[in-house]
C-alpha cells in the first residue's frame, strides 16, 4: 500500500459518466481521497495530447495514483485499486479466487450483455440522430424496440440468476454492483432527457427496484448523485450543442452512413 500523503490522485472523466461514476464510488467507499478534473468528450477533451498520455484509447475515466501511475479503464481501475489498497478488498476480494470468478462473471455479463448494447441502443437511436439530424425516425424507432426486447432479456437473466438480497451476490455490494447501478441510472437519466420511456431500464421491475433503492441509500451514492445532478446543465448543453456535427465531420464516412440506409439521411 502507498503511503503518499502529500501526493494527489486525481480521477479524470465527467459524471455523466457511468463508468467514471463508478471508479469514484469505489474511492469514496474505501476512504481513499482523490480530486476530480473534468475531461469531456463532448468537449473533445478526451483526444487531446494530455489526456492520450493518460488513456491511449481517448476514453475516460482514467486515474493517476499518488505513486504517479496512470491507470485507465474503469474495471482495472478498480482491479488495481484493490491489488494495491487493502480498504478495496472488500468490493473485489483478491485473496478468493473462487469469490473472485464469481465477481468477474458479474462484471463481464453486465460489460458484454447489458452496459455496452445500452450505450449503443442509447447511440443508434437516440442521440446521434438527434445530433446529427438525421431522417431515420422509423429506422430509430424499430431499433429502439428491438434493443428494448434485447436489453430486458439479459437484464431478467441477470436477475434471475443472482441472490439479489438486495445486490447481485448478497447483502454488501461488489463491484459489478457498482457498474449496474449507473448503468440503470444512466438509463432513467436518457429516458427523460430523449423522452424515450423504454429506455428507463428498471421501471416496473421489483428485484431491480429494490437493488437500486439500496445502493440510493448508501451515503456515497446520494454524494455521487448530488455530483452529477451539479453538473448536468453544463452536460446537457455540450450534448445537445456542436458535438454531434463536429464528430460526424471528422470521425463518419457519409458514404458508409448513407448505404447503411439505401438513401441520402
Amino acid at each position: 500500500m502507498f503511503t503518499q500523503p502529500n501526493v494527489e490522485r486525481t480521477l479524470y472523466g465527467f459524471w455523466l459518466s457511468p463508468y467514471m461514476s463508478q471508479v469514484a464510488h469505489i474511492l469514496s467507499e474505501s476512504g481513499l481521497p482523490y480530486r476530480y478534473e473534468r475531461v469531456s468528450p463532448f468537449q473533445g477533451s478526451t483526444l487531446t495530447p494530455e489526456h492520450l498520455e493518460r488513456n491511449p484509447l481517448g476514453k475516460i475515466p482514467s486515474l493517476r495514483d499518488v505513486n504517479g501511475v496512470d491507470i485507465a479503464e474503469s474495471h482495472a481501475i478498480c482491479r488495481y485499486l484493490a491489488k494495491i489498497y487493502p480498504e478495496v478488498q472488500k468490493f473485489y476480494p483478491i485473496d478468493d479466487p473462487l469469490f473472485c470468478a464469481q465477481v468477474d462473471a458479474k462484471n463481464d455479463f453486465i460489460t458484454f450483455s447489458i452496459a455496452g448494447p445500452f450505450f449503443n441502443w442509447f447511440v443508434v437511436s437516440a442521440y446521434f440522430p438527434k445530433a446529427w439530424k438525421l431522417k431515420v425516425d422509423k429506422e430509430a424507432h424499430i431499433y429502439n424496440l428491438f434493443s428494448v426486447l434485447m436489453s430486458k432479456m439479459w437484464l431478467s437473466r441477470l436477475v434471475n440468476g443472482s441472490r439479489m438480497e438486495p445486490f447481485l451476490l448478497g447483502k454488501e455490494p461488489f463491484l459489478p454492483d457498482f457498474q449496474l447501478f449507473y448503468t440503470l441510472e444512466l438509463s432513467q437519466m436518457f429516458s427523460e432527457l430523449f423522452e424515450i420511456p423504454e429506455m428507463h431500464l428498471f421501471r416496473d421491475d421489483p428485484a431491480l427496484q429494490t437493488f437500486y433503492d439500496a445502493m440510493c441509500e448508501r451515503p456515497s451514492t446520494r454524494e455521487i448523485l448530488a455530483a452529477k445532478e451539479s453538473e448536468l446543465d453544463i452536460t446537457k448543453k455540450e450534448l445537445f450543442g456542436g458535438f454531434g456535427a463536429a464528430y460526424l465531420d471528422k470521425h463518419i464516412d457519409r458514404k458508409i452512413l448513407g448505404e447503411v440506409f439505401g438513401r441520402e439521411v
